[in-house]
């Protein structure tokens, strides 16, 4: 007997047993959903990789040109997000119950928000399961009625114009030869004719040139030629004084400051930004007085000359309120600014301006030609007529030259040369600016993937200097880069980056030099289209100002330059945020963060507060249970709350420059999807954490881990569960003066691991507590690096005798060197055979008389000597002994060494310096 039937038989009344047959019916379906809850994940996971299918079909196939179609393939994107975020929680939950069954007994999880962890297998907690089926349905529901949209719309897979298929990246390999070629052609002459005018004299006490012209005609390049010229190419060679060397010092310029100015920048903002480019540091005061002040101190007395690209301001008050300090400079001291403005030229400059106009046809072919023709070709007179058609739609753009030789020069065939040229055609009554059709072009025959990793740029605001290994793993934590093979998802993602650098979707950075990490940036135009493609997807705020009110966005950029509380309620409406990112490039005060909101941005892949300033993350960050991506870099939060440890999927955590952070949460050993633990600190200035937290070991996908502190106590982290973790990059461990047993430096083995940045370091006043005398230099020998190491720091070491590995001839890869010892130290290493050494810094080496033991040193370009009281000779510079030698830093506690010796040669220069001033490779670091 069925349940209708038993209901019927009770007598009811009949509106009663309408009611409850009603729910019943109900409750049958829902039991029914619940336990067919796994058939239908798996329904939609097939769904889900349809939906993926066909957009990248419609990206890489089609040219969709029917706006009605294109709305249909966003709300197409829309369910995808939606059931992409449904399929993650569901799999999250399954991967916490395995990973909780295989932890320690101690270990385990009892509850994740509230749901018993055992129930997770086949009965996952009912309020959960019943969550997720309606989820699932509702999804279902959505995508019936899309695809009813379709046969509406009469939707065919042959829809859209058929396109050739995009650039194969894993063939990919550029044209170094033809790089030089795109910095000189066509612009030699003006470059010259800036110079001279540079060059020449003029009563003005502050000489400002003009460069203008439309956005990708070249102003940038031609700005970086001239400043080149000063900066690298025109120095002093010899001075009439045997004793005083001249490297290095400018014949015109003392200074040489390059700045790019972002389109909304007030006087403060620039003015702070040329300072930083004086020092190559960030400069952190307040107001506009005090950096006036600062600036003009720095260019007080000297010529110097000053690059302001992409001046945007029409007010001539910021540029009056700009160039007061600056008027402290020599006579001859200049600024060469690029703008599109020529209203702005004409206000700001005071010699005659340049209007930079597109190249002429021969220079335009010839800058196509040196990328689309790298090498011979088959048919290749077709193909060049083919392309003079080409370059005669570029209208003279160099960047629109470059771009598409280097899409071209993969191609073989002259139907695919044909299909770019027709697409021009098609696009030149674009409404949009007038080269962006042809950047539009190398867009479209990106493949699906490229095409995502570029758009997801956008994020970024206009000039934003981004760091490419962050990006890679931003790439990641969204999902954009797809596991091949047995390769590394950072070596393909790095791989995608080299392909958008190489045409030209990026640029380095105008900051990159020596012994820095190399920023990258996307030029103006390509930025613009960056925005353009992604103006669906992409929410902005700015001083807390929305570009946009509606819609279902996906990422969210904000940038704050007020000092007032950021109104995070305003994005608080927008559930589905994948990404949240503060984009801040300097320090900001921040109140704090709302609790709140994370309840209401529950979806969040990547969540960067880096340079915010805030001190507290509330606990309420463990919910964001899809987090891959946390950045805290450069805040001043002192601990994390315990809950980071329930972020089961998190990839990165970046915590890099961090000063006043103490400790990680104790279950940090919980985060074993964890790849990256970035801890780095400016290596003069770096604090110890208090302590690691346990279980390292168990994080078997880490990659990065910055900084490692040794404990003392017998529970604590040991140095041993270093072994079998992949480490790459840089590694700093500090206080090893807590190690007791030397066999925990061997267990750590860090000969196989890729580290090119090694710091051993000892506490100093307290590195003889816990070892004994002997101690401390077998666990040096068993520190043995990675033999390709570049960079080998060895800080208060307090014994006798460096380890003898570094002796070694293996270690060939090593350019940097610094030994600090705290001990009994008489001699140094033999160091002088490593073939790529170019800097090296002795300290503490308080017995030792003098160098002359030190031969060889062929690349060796700075030595820096302090607190040796003792020495009084130097090395001998006979022969082929450091030949490439330019500069010597001497610092005042080196009493026997306070004037520049007698056989020195005249080449290199010699300088004493204060206590801590300058760092290891000689860049002044003081304030």
């Amino acid at each position: 007997m069925d349940w209708i039937t038993v209901l019927q038989n009770l007598g009811l009344p009949e509106l009663v047993k309408k009611l409850v047959e009603f729910l019943l019916t109900k409750a049958y379906t829902e039991v029914s959903r619940l336990q067919g809850l796994e058939d239908e994940i798996d329904k939609l996971r097939r769904t889900h990789k349809r939906i993926q299918f066909l957009l990248i079909d419609a990206e890489e196939r089609r040219h969709i040109e029917d706006e009605a179609v294109k709305g249909w393939l966003r709300e197409l994107k829309t369910v995808g997000f939606d059931a992409d975020d449904l399929l993650d929680g569901f799999q999250t939950l399954i991967d916490v119950f395995k990973h909780s069954k295989e932890a320690p007994s101690h270990k385990r999880k009892r509850s994740w928000y509230g749901i018993p962890i055992p129930s997770l297998g086949v009965d996952t907690g009912l309020v959960r399961r019943y969550n997720i089926a309606t989820e699932v349905a509702k999804i279902q529901s959505r995508l019936d009625e899309i695809y009813k949209s379709r046969k509406n719309l009469r939707l065919k897979p042959s829809d859209g114009r058929q396109r050739n298929d995009g650039p194969n990246v894993a063939v990919f390999v550029p044209t170094v030869a033809s790089l030089d070629v795109s910095r000189i052609v066509g612009r030699s002459k003006k470059r010259d004719s800036i110079v001279a005018d540079l060059k020449a004299d003029s009563s003005s006490p502050l000489r400002v040139i003009a460069i203008y012209g439309t956005a990708g005609i070249g102003k940038t390049t031609l700005a970086q030629l001239v400043f080149d010229h000063f900066s690298e190419s025109d120095r002093e060679d010899v001075s009439p004084d045997p004793t005083v060397s001249l490297s290095g010092v400018k014949r015109h310029f003392e200074m040489t400051i390059w700045v790019s100015l972002p389109k909304v920048c007030d006087t403060a903002r620039a003015t702070k930004e040329i300072i930083e480019g004086i020092t190559g540091k960030i400069c952190k005061l307040p107001s506009l007085n005090h950096l006036q002040d600062r600036l003009k101190k720095f260019v007080k007395g000297k010529k110097f000359l000053l690059v302001l690209d992409n001046f945007w301001a029409e007010d001539f008050k910021f540029w009056d309120n700009l160039r007061l300090p600056l008027l402290e400079g020599a006579k001859g001291s200049s600024v060469l600014i690029t703008t599109q403005n020529e209203e702005v030229s004409r206000r700001v400059a005071n010699m005659p301006s340049m209007h930079l106009e597109g190249l002429e046809m021969n220079d335009c072919r010839e800058l196509f030609n040196a990328f689309a023709f790298p090498q011979a070709k088959e048919d290749v007179d077709q193909l060049k007529d083919i392309g003079e058609q080409i370059v005669g739609r570029c209208r003279g753009s160099p960047l629109a030259a470059i771009s598409l030789g280097k899409l071209l020069s993969s191609e073989t065939t002259v139907d695919n040369w044909e299909i770019v040229l027709d697409e021009m055609l098609a696009l030149e009554d674009n409404k949009t600016p007038q080269i962006l059709p042809s950047l539009m072009i190398s867009y479209h025959h990106l493949n699906y993937q490229l095409k995502q990793c570029f758009t997801y740029c956008s994020i970024f605001p206009d000039n934003f200097e981004f760091d490419k290994d962050q990006l890679v793993r931003m790439w990641i934590a969204e999902g954009l880069i797809q596991q091949n093979g047995r390769r590394r998802l950072e070596a393909i993602g790095s791989r995608l980056f080299d392909y958008l650098l190489w045409m030209s979707f990026f640029e380095r950075s105008t900051k990159c030099s020596d012994g820095t990490t190399c920023k990258y940036t996307m030029p103006n135009l390509i930025h613009d289209l960056a925005r353009l493609l992604s103006k669906h997807e992409l929410l902005v705020m700015e001083d807390n100002k929305l570009n946009a009110s509606s819609g279902q966005f996906r990422y969210a950029s904000l940038l704050h330059r007020k000092h007032v509380p950021i109104l995070f309620e305003k994005i608080y409406h927008q559930e589905h945020l994948r990404a949240l990112k503060f984009c801040n490039e300097s320090k900001i005060e921040m109140v704090g963060i709302p609790k709140d909101l994370f309840d209401k941005l529950k979806y969040l892949r990547l969540l960067d507060l880096s340079n915010s300033g805030i001190e507290n993350l509330p606990d309420s960050v463990g919910k964001l249970v899809h987090l891959r991506y946390l950045g805290l870099s450069g805040t001043s939060v002192k601990e994390l709350p315990e809950s980071v440890k329930d972020l089961y999927n998190l990839q990165t955590l970046e915590l890099n420059f961090c000063s006043n952070l103490s400790s990680l949460p104790e279950g940090t050993s919980n985060l074993v999807n964890l790849r990256h633990l970035g801890l780095h600190l400016d290596w003069e200035q770096i604090n110890d954490l208090n302590s690691m937290p346990t279980g390292i070991d168990r994080l078997t996908s880490l990659m990065t881990l910055s900084r490692f502190t040794v404990t003392n106590n017998v529970d604590g982290c040991n140095l041993r569960e270093l072994k079998n973790l992949d480490l790459r990059g840089e590694l700093c461990i500090c206080k090893l003066e807590n190690i007791t047993n030397a066999s925990d430096a061997r267990e750590a083995n860090l000969g196989e691991k890729h580290i090119d940045k090694l710091m051993l370091r000892w506490s100093g006043d307290t590195s003889n507590v816990q070892q004994g005398e002997n101690i401390c230099e077998e666990v040096v020998n068993g520190l043995r690096p990675y033999k390709y190491l570049k960079c080998l720091w060895i800080l208060n070491y307090p014994g006798s005798k460096f380890p003898d590995w570094l002796e070694n001839s293996v270690f060939s890869s090593l350019e940097m060197v610094r030994l600090s010892c705290s001990g009994e130290c008489e001699s140094l290493p033999s160091l002088g055979q490593l073939p790529k050494l170019k800097h090296l810094h002795i300290e503490g080496m308080k017995k030792l008389r003098n160098l002359k033991n030190m031969k060889g040193f062929p690349s060796l370009e700075t030595l820096m000597i302090k607190d040796m009281p003792d020495l009084n000779m130097l090395c001998e510079f006979e022969g082929d002994n450091f030949p490439k030698l330019s500069n010597i830093y001497v610092d005042s506690k080196c009493p026997n060494l306070r004037r520049r010796p007698e056989d020195l040669p005249s080449r290199i220069e010699f300088t004493i310096i204060p206590q801590s001033t300058y760092n290891a490779n000689g860049n002044d670091v003081s304030s």
